[in-house]
Order: structure tokens, then C-alpha cells, then sequence
């Protein structure tokens, strides 16, 4: 996962899939993000890099948005593939936060 500061924005990227095996690696980056830095407001999740994503990578989703809420920021997901939008929808997770295609 690569992490992008532009201006009051958080960009994390996902370069690989969304899936159980790296979950705990970006959970780690994410908490560690969270807790030392304080420079940004909102925070986009970039998945246009991600092909595939289990049950356990839509739980680390939701949690940070979790996350972002505890910590008065905005969260978004953007560059979801056309399947990716879909699951998130069927699971009405676009009710919560921006799906930006």
C-alpha cells in the first residue's frame, strides 16, 4: 500500500489485491497513520490498482471508514473496477461513503 499526502488529503493506494494474505500488513499501516499523523482531513482509498477483493479485505474497507469516522475525517473509495463497485453496492456500503469511479 503506498500512502500519498496531497494538500489535506490522504491517498491510500492499493497495489495489490484487497485479499486475507495483506490485510494485516495494511491494517498495521493504516493504525500507525492514524495515530501520527494529523495533517490530513479526509482520506480516499485508491483501488484502481486492484483486481480482486474476499470477505476479509471488504472488513478492513469498512474499517477505515470506521477509522476515518473516529478521526473526523472523510473517507472515500475511488478507482473501483466495474465488479469491486458492484459487491460494495449489493452490500449497500455506497450508503455509508463516495464510491467515485
Amino acid at each position: 500500500m503506498e500512502e500519498q499526502l496531497l494538500g489535506n488529503c490522504m491517498r491510500l493506494i492499493i497495489t495489490e489485491g484487497l485479499t486475507a494474505n495483506r490485510v494485516s500488513d495494511y491494517t498495521q499501516k493504516t493504525e500507525a497513520l492514524f495515530a501520527s499523523d494529523s495533517r490530513f482531513d479526509s482520506v480516499v482509498l485508491d483501488l484502481s490498482s486492484t483486481k480482486n477483493i474476499d470477505s476479509v479485505g471488504v472488513t478492513f474497507v469498512i474499517g477505515l471508514y470506521k477509522a476515518s469516522e473516529e478521526h473526523n475525517k472523510s473517507f472515500s473509495v475511488s478507482g473501483a473496477s466495474v465488479d469491486i463497485m458492484s459487491l460494495f453496492r449489493l452490500m449497500k456500503l455506497d450508503q455509508f461513503f463516495d464510491l467515485n469511479e
